[in-house]
């Protein structure tokens, strides 16, 4: 990490459906009888009905204590600003238990953690000098993870967790572009494959990203320097779904035009399904170092410093 922002045609594809400023196309078209051109109103209505099928059934698994391994990132580049994130993700059973390893540290300051289940505490186990910062292998500090079911327009426990936030957190700056943009025909294009699955490829704009607020964490000059043409920056967003609609994959990529342009990315990708052995087995007392609630703000503090 140099410095902080704190932050071909493919095989079984059925059809390919396209919402663009009002347009649409489909290999699959409705025709108007006695005219060799499609209907359009009829296509526009099918697809949007397709996509919000899609999104609905995503809406309903996204949040709800997956089972998966899984490889999360986030990236962000401004002139000689950046900052980059790889994680390798664990989720397994309800209540959730996670595992998330730190790939993004070149130089081995890596910081993994593990959120057993049902406890109020997480785990971490630290790399390279950040080792110094405890005498035992393991340290032990208030959960990151305290899940807020009641909380409006939550779509599931397991969204307070790695990989799955990343994933809830661009689902919901889609759905705010969709909402702001309501009467207005979205930019959506769904394909539908033979096994069910399908892809969907569609935007947010960077006022709905930011106000996630936890998506991407820029300095507060970054954000205030943002005029209202690059808030309304539309980010391509992509979402894969399996046959049930259950997430596979949604990433977030696209640049913000500017004196100084922003590159932002993010995403989250399902590898696999998880079992309990891919989780640890939580260390005895003796191997782990309980920081005070007081002290833990000045610890994290200490962590960033040293992965400058």
């Amino acid at each position: 990490m140099t410095a902080h922002l704190r932050t071909t045609r493919r095989a079984g594809v059925i059809r390919l459906l396209v919402i663009a400023g009002g347009a649409a196309l489909a290999l699959t078209a409705c025709t108007t009888p006695g005219s060799a051109f499609p209907d359009a109103a009829a296509q526009q209505s099918y697809m949007q009905d397709l996509a919000e099928a899609r999104f609905e059934l995503l809406a309903a698994q996204i949040g709800q204590a997956p089972d998966v391994i899984g490889s999360a990132y986030v990236h962000a580049v401004s002139g000689d600003l950046e900052s980059h994130e790889n994680d390798s993700v664990v989720l397994f059973g309800d209540p959730t238990a996670s595992f998330s390893q730190d790939k993004g540290s070149a130089d081995g300051n890596t910081v993994d953690i593990y959120h057993p289940a049902g406890v109020d505490y997480d785990l971490l186990l630290l790399g390279g000098e950040l080792k110094e910062l405890a005498p035992t292998e393991w340290v032990a500090v208030e959960t990151q993870y305290a899940a807020d079911e009641d909380t409006e327009d939550s779509l599931g426990p397991a969204c307070v967790f790695p990989g799955i936030s990343i994933a809830c957190d661009i689902y919901t700056a889609v759905e705010a572009t969709r909402s702001a943009e309501e009467g207005v025909p979205s930019s959506v294009v769904v394909s539908m494959r033979n096994d069910g699955s399908s892809q969907i490829s569609t935007s947010a704009t960077l006022e709905s990203v930011l106000a996630v607020g936890t998506l991407f964490d820029l300095p507060d000059d970054v954000v205030s320097s943002f005029s209202e043409d690059e808030l309304a920056t539309q980010l391509p967003v992509t979402i894969f779904q399996n046959a049930e609609g259950g997430l596979v994959k949604m990433e977030l990529s696209g640049t913000v035009d500017g004196d100084t342009p922003l590159q932002l990315q993010a995403g989250f990708e399902v590898s696999g399904t998880s079992t309990l052995e891919d989780v640890p087995t939580s260390p005895s007392g003796f191997d782990t170092t309980v920081i005070p609630a007081a002290e833990q703000a000045a610890f994290w503090d200490r962590i960033e410093e040293l992965r400058k």
